[in-house]
């Protein structure tokens, strides 16, 4: 398929679900956007597609036909209610930011009249503005239209008017084929139309040129947005699946569903993956197989704190988290991940009354967007204690795959000694690896990465180079999580026995 009739496709989707809203005969359409160009431009052609008369309304400019002379002294919203209920047959009428005036009982009661004679005909009104809060009455009357951010197949011809305008006004050499369009147009997924022709021009000027480079521009002026907001702390991609030891069913299961990033990998049908839920035991390489996979699938990677998201005022959280989700597809592809979910989800699974609901409404926030979202923004979360989340989250659709990570065998144990041996410096080989694999049995990755650091200050200390022996030493002398926590070991066993794939 071609770029310019995929990007029709895109637009189509948008235009069939709009087309059967308003042919269903629904007199009120609620549409949360701050794109309003864009939408004005779908409603355009849906009704020249459907030939229905086309109205629009601000408080600056009254009423109008599209592209015609505003209707005289209709600027005031009762006004406007009095002069459309005057339109006979069937007709659209988008009311920009109108929804704040339905606060006022009269404009809401005229708003319900005018519904109430909607029904039989296909006759609509289209409230839209960055923020609806409508009434309970206006809303029983509704339906939600969501437009959505643009694809890349949209934002496509959004690339080739910038790259043409450079061009031509400046006189700019421009060297792009259409895979290097399709390549920029993705690297702006996530951003609201007008946001991508600001960033994507401002690059340009920057750089004076509009050359391959120009791709990791973008993303960086991305990344600096995201810093911006401080909901997301950006995660530098330090770790490969070189320095996970064991693991082997979770690092296949991602090595294959990294294919569904690249352009063959679309073309063959493949939908990016949502995301894993990562659990087990403490220390056995949650975090640093998280950290692997965007190393591995080369995307961006952000942690999203919890703690971040609570704000004392009503709402205001919820809003935080949605905020940092539209970050987090504003850089996709990208892992989002969130550490030791249960922390901030845990409470959801009560009745509610430990934070009067408030982990409830975080949940409910989070899993919607984990089932409807669209963008390719892999959500990776870790879990010491599973049991302690609610089982919404654990519902098949939530997480494409639920891995338990145990306490690494033998094998797995001997390959982590040579992996921390050889980031300080020495040679794997000249230990015995096999002996300091015995001796460690029932500790962790984190717990025999801590022997080694905690023997290289006794080397240090007594003048000795680094050995096996002093190793030893230091195993011998810890105990690990699996014997002073035994129990708690057993049970997360158990609960994942039937119920988690096993990553190693």
């Amino acid at each position: 398929m071609s770029s310019s009739s995929a990007n029709s496709a895109g637009i189509a989707s948008k235009r069939d679900e709009l087309r059967l809203l308003i042919n269903s005969r629904n007199p009120i359409i609620a549409v949360e956007t701050a794109e309003e160009d864009r939408l004005v431009r779908l409603i355009t052609a849906l009704a020249v597609e459907l030939c229905i008369p086309y109205f629009t309304w601000s408080v600056t400019s009254g009423l109008s036909r599209i592209e015609g002379v505003p209707v005289y002294d209709t600027n005031e919203p009762a006004q406007a209610l009095a002069n459309i209920a005057n339109v006979r047959g069937d007709a659209i009428f988008l009311l920009k930011d109108f929804a704040r005036y339905c606060d006022n009982d009269r404009i809401c009661r005229g708003l319900r009249d005018l519904a109430d004679h909607f029904h039989d005909v296909r006759r609509c009104i289209i409230l839209s503005g960055p923020s609806l809060n409508l009434p309970p009455e206006i809303q029983s009357e509704s339906v939600m239209f969501e437009l959505g951010l643009p694809d890349a197949a949209e934002l496509a011809s959004t690339v080739k008017q910038v790259l043409a305008e450079v061009h031509r006004d400046r006189n700019m050499p421009v060297t792009f084929d259409p895979a290097g369009v399709r390549r920029l147009a993705e690297s702006l997924v996530g951003l609201p139309e007008e946001s991508a022709t600001r960033m994507l021009r401002r690059c340009i000027l920057a750089r004076g040129n509009a050359d391959a480079g120009l791709v990791d521009a973008v993303l960086d002026e991305k990344r600096k947005s995201l810093q911006s907001e401080a909901l997301l702390e950006p995660v530098p991609r330090s770790s490969s699946f070189a320095d996970v030891a064991g693991l082997k069913n979770l690092k296949d299961w991602l090595v294959k569903r990294k294919s569904a990033f690249t352009p063959e990998g679309k073309r063959f049908g493949l939908v990016p993956p949502k995301g894993v839920l990562i659990t087990g035991v403490q220390g056995c390489g949650k975090s640093l197989a998280t950290r692997a996979v965007a190393a591995e699938w080369d995307v961006e990677l952000a942690r999203l704190d919890a703690g971040m998201l609570y704000d004392k005022y009503v709402g205001e959280s919820e809003k935080r988290l949605r905020k940092a989700l539209e970050l987090a597809q504003q850089l996709s592809p990208m892992v989002l991940w969130i550490d030791e979910i249960e922390k901030a989800f845990a409470s959801a699974g009560s009745s509610g009354d430990a934070d009067a609901g408030l982990s409830q409404r975080l949940l409910a926030t989070l899993l919607t967007w984990m089932q409807d979202r669209e963008s390719a923004v892999f959500l990776a979360a870790t879990s010491n204690d599973i049991s302690a989340l609610p089982p919404e989250m654990l519902r098949k659709g939530r997480f494409d795959e639920i891995f338990f990570v145990d306490l690494p065998g033998q094998d797995v144990r001997s390959a982590l000694f040579a992996i921390h041996l050889k980031k300080r410096g020495r040679d794997p080989n000249t230990f015995d690896l096999k002996k300091l694999a015995v001796a460690s049995d029932g500790f962790s990755g984190a717990e025999i990465e801590q022997s080694i650091v905690a023997a290289l200050f006794t080397a240090f200390n007594d003048k000795h180079e680094l050995s096996t022996e002093i190793i030893l030493t230091e195993l011998l002398t810890t105990q690990p999580l699996s014997v002073t926590r035994a129990e708690d070991v057993q049970s997360i066993r158990t609960w994942a026995r039937s119920r988690a794939v096993p990553a190693d």
